[in-house]
């Protein structure tokens, strides 16, 4: 009987640390997005994830750990989301015809759009991301590694069989740069779209009307003729 009481207060435990654990990384993700690594102390990370201070320095060795431990895992989100299957999905892209590589393309930013604009957690997201953009740290070099040199190379695979110029084409670069450019605004910039619209928050049935339009809006960036 000890030793099942044992193992229940083990599984007890250890749901509790990874409960611990999860609740940190999404306060992280949260307050680091809002105030940038300086701009966070430890205690107030603690006090939104309602754990022990000392919880930081034993799950990740400290702030700095948690920090790039919130990169990891939004990397980790992202591949999960949809960028893992796309990458399987768009291999033997050299052979594709154009209009395979249109509607993967389409799909991919529909994908990538809606994992941007979903929700609450896709918007902090966003935010930790713009920062990571306009003032990169260490845990930048995780998100390029992670999702986006894998995720532009792709758009520029797919956008350089639409414009019959190589992946590695400088305007292929930007064009594909543009194009991913496109679905961070709308999270990035949201509040000036919600404005616009005159509404409060974004439904599902509006965030797929975004994914669709973001979708199209890829292709023809690709399709249309030179000025």
């Amino acid at each position: 009987m000890n030793t099942n009481t044992g193992n229940k207060d083990t599984q007890h435990h250890k749901g509790h640390d990874d409960s611990a654990q999860s609740r940190l990384l999404d306060a992280g993700l949260r307050i680091f997005g809002l105030h940038g690594y300086e701009g966070v102390r430890t205690r107030t990370l603690a006090d939104e994830a309602g754990v022990n201070q000392s919880a930081i320095p034993y799950y990740f060795g400290g702030k700095k750990g948690l920090y790039l431990a919130v990169a990891k895992q939004l990397a980790n989100t992202v591949q999960e989301d949809f960028l893992k299957q796309a990458l399987q999905d768009t291999e033997g892209i050299d052979d594709w015809s154009k209009d395979e590589a249109a509607e993967a393309l389409k799909s991919i930013m529909m994908q990538f759009s809606k994992s941007m604009i979903g929700n609450q957690k896709a918007n902090a997201r966003s935010i930790f991301i713009a920062r990571e953009q306009l003032q990169p740290t260490e845990a930048y070099d995780i998100l390029y590694e992670q999702f986006f040199q894998p995720l532009h190379r792709m758009i520029a695979a797919l956008a350089g069989i639409l414009m019959d110029l190589a992946p590695h084409d400088p305007k292929t670069i930007m064009i594909a740069h543009a194009i991913i450019g496109q679905s961070v605004a709308f999270s990035v910039a949201k509040e000036t779209y919600l404005r616009r619209q005159g509404i409060q928050e974004l439904d599902g049935a509006h965030i797929d009307a975004i994914a669709r339009e973001l979708g199209e809006m890829s292709i023809r960036t690709c399709t249309l003729p030179a000025s």
